[in-house]
């Protein structure tokens, strides 16, 4: 389709060309005649023809410079389409700002990252806290003028909890300042990991002493528990000794639990797996749990799903994480018992058995419930800070998923989320179940 401006050129040739033509014509007739009027209009007549053509031939390269500044326009349009759609794939944040201290392009995840809705044309200081405006501006002096004093690539790195903005000067081949590029990172997936290399180099250690520690207290542990149960059966009559013998005896129990669980995280996982039912294995573990507690078999409320898949499970590792789980929950306290739940979940792939046990005690600050799953990190007075290590540990060598949240109406979940296999590998856990 032909262009407006060039179209307007073609007619104006269009109509030269005619009067051009009609001058000649007209130069012609009178060539006859011996008028000398009529002979100077023919010498107007030739002059008009020649200025038409020297028109003509300007037009011609006015129309040629046109077509080429066209098709660089065409260029320059496909290129930054291009760009565009380039930073755009990006899964990082990307946002170019200009000399003049204005967003000139950003890509998809930048406008969402940082409230650029409308694009490019705001200002750099409406993408950032206001907080941060004297930082920022001595950032763009320093760039600016170049005199920032780091290496030749100089980044000025933002921490913003889950997010890392760097900042990076933009220069031309002859050092002309032509703004700053801002790439924002999702660093959560990294700083996941340094936190796991962290926990394992504390459980790296743990497993080096533990078997020491194990041999050293245990030894005098025992002995402290048989002396005190035999001060309460020589001296059955006195009050004041049953009641100190009682206490030694729980916090020799406690003592003992701790360096179990220390030797139980520090040994290394060989787990055996196999077909089974999660409901099975659940339900074991909440009479275990009651019982251990003192309590009636069935105190803790069991809703399970019937027709769930079958898993291939290390059924021991597993419903020893459960049973971590429940005595978590029951020490939780709360009006009603624990409560474990299972179900079944199509979403993607083949879905998941989805476990829970539940609790109506004080709840764990939201800002605690990763931390909490950290070795040695716990909430309780008493605890150990090794259960949910545990129950980590399990989830891990199951591919599974775990998670705490808060519970609505107060509490909290601790949710155990296992794949299901393909459906070719579950009948034949079925076949092998039956």
């Amino acid at each position: 389709m032909s262009s407006a401006p060039g179209t307007a050129l073609r007619n104006a040739v269009l109509v030269i060309l005619i009067a051009a033509l009609g001058a000649i014509v007209s130069g012609l007739w009178l060539l006859h005649s011996h008028d000398l009027i009529a002979r100077g209009a023919l010498l107007i007549a030739l002059g008009f023809a020649a200025c038409a053509a020297a028109l003509l031939l300007l037009l011609r390269r006015v129309a040629a410079a046109l077509e080429r500044a066209q098709a660089a326009e065409a260029d320059r349009g496909a290129a930054a389409t291009r760009l565009q759609a380039i930073i755009d794939s990006m899964a990082d944040g990307v946002i170019f700002v200009d000399a003049q201290d204005r967003v000139a392009l950003v890509n998809e995840a930048g406008r969402v990252l940082r409230n650029l809705k409308d694009g490019p044309g705001r200002s750099v200081k409406d993408c950032h806290p206001q907080a941060t405006y004297g930082m920022l501006d001595r950032v763009l002096t320093w760039f600016r003028e170049g005199t920032d004093t780091g290496p030749a690539h100089s980044i000025i790195k933002e921490k913003e909890g889950r997010y890392e903005t760097t900042y990076a000067p933009v220069r031309a081949p002859d050092g002309e300042y032509l703004g700053i590029v801002m790439v924002i990172r999702d660093i959560a997936d990294r700083r996941s990991l340094e936190r796991r290399l962290l926990d394992a180099e504390r459980l790296g250690a743990v497993g080096q002493m533990s078997a020491q520690v194990a041999h050293e207290l245990r030894n005098p542990l025992n002995a402290i528990d048989g002396a005190a149960q035999y001060l309460r059966r020589v001296l059955a009559g006195s009050p004041e000794v049953e009641e100190y013998g009682a206490l030694i005896a729980e916090e020799v129990q406690r003592v003992n639990r701790f360096v179990g669980d220390l030797l139980h995280v520090a040994r290394p996982a060989n787990p055996s797996f196999g077909p089974a039912a999660l409901n099975r294995v659940a339900t074991e573990a909440a009479r275990s749990a009651a019982l251990a507690r003192g309590l009636e078999a069935d105190a803790v409320r069991l809703d399970l799903a019937r027709g769930l898949p079958p898993l291939d499970l290390d059924s021991a590792m597993v419903q020893e994480a459960i049973v971590n789980l429940l005595q978590n929950a029951f020490e939780a306290g709360g009006a009603s018992p624990p409560e474990l739940v299972t179900r079944f979940e199509a979403s993607g792939g083949e879905g998941e058995v989805v476990l829970e046990v539940l609790d109506r005690g004080g709840g764990i600050p939201p800002e605690q419930l990763d931390e909490v799953t950290r070795p040695f990190v716990t909430t309780k007075a008493r605890g150990t800070g090794l259960g949910l290590v545990i129950v980590g540990r399990a989830v891990e060598q199951h591919r599974a998923h775990f998670a705490l949240a808060a519970r609505e109406g107060g509490g909290t979940v601790a949710r155990i989320r296992f794949p299901v296999r393909t459906a070719r590998e579950r009948a034949a856990a079925a076949a092998e179940v039956a």
